[in-house]
C-alpha cells in the first residue's frame, strides 16, 4: 500500500520521473502502446491542474527527444 501512496503522491505533485516510471511499468507488463497512452491520459486528467501542466510539458519533451 505504501508504494501506491508514493506513486499517487508523485503523480499529484507532477513528478515526471514517477509518470515515466509508471508508463514503463505498463509497457513491461505487456500493455499495447495504445493502452499505455490511454491509461496515462486518464491519469493525467485526474490530476490537479498544476500537475497536469507539468506532465504535459514532460510528455512533450519526451516525444521530442524520442525522435
Amino acid at each position: 500500500m505504501e508504494m501506491l501512496e508514493e506513486i499517487a503522491f508523485g503523480l499529484k505533485a507532477g513528478d515526471e520521473e514517477v509518470y515515466v516510471w509508471l508508463r514503463d511499468q505498463l509497457k513491461e507488463c505487456g500493455a499495447s502502446e495504445l493502452s499505455v497512452e490511454l491509461a496515462m491520459g486518464v491519469i493525467a486528467k485526474l490530476l490537479p491542474e498544476d500537475a497536469q501542466g507539468n506532465l504535459e510539458l514532460a510528455e512533450h519533451y519526451n516525444r521530442r527527444w524520442a525522435n
